[in-house]
């Protein structure tokens, strides 16, 4: 089983991700301004929010490239 094009595509779809999360709240400010835990979303978003999220990719990143190896080294 060939791991670069599974690797390639999914570093797709997390950039993907990573450029919605970083850009969407800057970009489009106004729709997004409400409370959220007493602060406004688009502060609480970029100080705090967006962290979770990038912590979250890399730790689906790494489980998967784990995933990958396991299975590539069964077949060989």
């Amino acid at each position: 089983m060939k791991t670069w094009p599974k690797n390639k595509r999914l570093i797709l779809i997390l950039l993907v991700i990573w450029f919605m999360t970083t850009l969407v709240v800057g970009l489009a400010p106004e729709p997004l301004r409400f409370d959220f835990f007493g602060w406004n979303f688009t502060y609480w978003w970029g100080a705090q929010g967006a962290l979770f999220i990038y912590l979250g990719l890399i730790w689906f990143y790494a489980h998967k490239m784990h995933q990958y190896e396991k299975k590539k080294n069964k077949t060989d």
